[in-house]
């Protein structure tokens, strides 16, 4: 089956809004970031026919719980209620017109409930409705910030029996240390078939950025994400010019059509880079895919959080063939909430779709009503 952005959303006779807190985190993913926690904005909707979609956006704050998505969508509820049914874009295309006072990230949540939604209505995996037929996807683990090479060894050594056999680091975003790094941890694994990618969270000036790269294409990695800001373009382009490595961005600010649009004219990224949450829903990250790949173009997604606000990606990532890696961050038990399944990997280090309809993970309704901060009933 093909994408249909027309495909007509059900009419909404209930929705529920919960945020629930991962457990405090162990590790910071940046170098410049203290620890923050994760935290799900849960979307129920109920349709006239008594069925679910649901779907869920994570967010990360330093100070507590993050409840600023669910204040943000109140203003959509009670007009997705009240709305006779129409196609899911026009509907996409009602709650973009609501911006700036409504967030991307409130519209996505209301977005990917909607698609899984239609999903089960159609008794099809999200993926499948999208257009997909393939059925997994490599993944790749996402190492935190730790302070020692040996710390990441370790922790690549367990993850390698789970099947893992791909790690992206996260360190200092220091040239030289960075390097260091990559240096140790290839000695130990070159000849044990992993392979590796970098995160510098954009933290690199340009002498610096060209450095790493040059140790990264001696090592063979699949790239280098981060180098610089997403919007320092001048940078991206004469480093990507400069280096067989991929250059890829950080994928948290460059999200909208418009502005993908005029980066890909830029020519500044090997492959784009992108969150369904972060970009508005599936709606948009499938026009994000289809411009992509007429520019022959990767879109490499960023997944973050439970593997409920990770499941939109999976499905996105398996529907598009210009799509290669699926992102897991490590350690698992640290992205895990109460009462919602979770993805498993396979020993080959891959990730297939849930086989039932829709998302595909089933949610104990009584645990998240149970571990919730804050509710909005409609």
């Amino acid at each position: 089956m093909a994408f249909n952005a027309l495909e007509t959303a059900p009419q909404i006779t209930r929705i529920r809004v919960y945020t629930v807190a991962q457990k405090p985190p162990e590790f910071s993913w940046s170098p410049i970031m203290p620890k923050v926690l994760n935290t799900d904005t849960i979307v129920r909707l109920t349709d006239d026919s008594g069925q679910d979609g649901i779907s869920s956006v994570c967010t990360f704050t330093e100070h507590g719980v993050d409840n600023s998505v669910l204040e943000s969508m109140r203003p959509l509820l009670i007009g997705l209620l009240e709305q006779k049914p129409q196609s899911l874009k026009d509907q996409w295309a009602w709650m973009q017109q609501r911006r700036p006072g409504v967030s991307n990230t409130a519209i996505a949540g209301l977005d990917i409930a909607m698609w899984d939604l239609v999903a089960k209505r159609q008794a099809l995996p999200l993926y499948k409705l999208l257009g997909g037929e393939r059925h997994s996807i490599r993944a790749y683990a996402s190492i935190p910030v730790m302070e020692q090479a040996s710390q990441y060894i370790e922790l690549i050594n367990t993850l390698r029996q789970t099947g893992f056999s791909i790690f992206k680091f996260h360190y200092k975003s220091i040239a030289e240390a960075d390097i260091s790094l990559m240096r140790d941890v290839y000695h130990v694994f070159k000849d044990q078939g992993c392979q590796f990618m970098f995160d510098a969270e954009g933290h690199y000036e340009a002498q610096g950025a060209a450095k790493v790269a040059a140790v990264m294409e001696e090592q063979g990695f699949i790239w280098l994400e981060a180098p610089f800001d997403d919007h320092d373009w001048a940078s991206y382009r004469a480093l990507k010019r400069s280096t067989s490595v991929p250059i890829i961005p950080a994928g948290n600010s460059v999200v909208d059509l418009a502005h993908v649009q005029q980066a890909i004219a830029a020519d500044c990224w090997s492959a784009l880079r992108i969150d369904a949450a972060t970009a508005g829903g599936i709606s948009p990250a499938m026009a994000i895919f289809t411009m992509a790949a007429k520019s022959e173009l990767n879109v490499e997604l960023q997944s973050w959080g439970s593997s409920l606000s990770t499941a939109a990606n999976l499905h996105l990532a398996l529907a598009n063939a210009n799509s290669h890696y699926f992102e897991v961050p490590v350690p698992i038990d640290d992205f895990l909430i109460q009462g919602v399944d979770h993805f498993q990997l396979d020993s080959n280090g891959h990730v297939s779709a849930p086989k039932k309809a829709g998302l595909g993970l089933d949610v104990d309704w009584s645990i998240i009503e149970a571990t919730s901060s804050r509710c909005v009933e409609l």
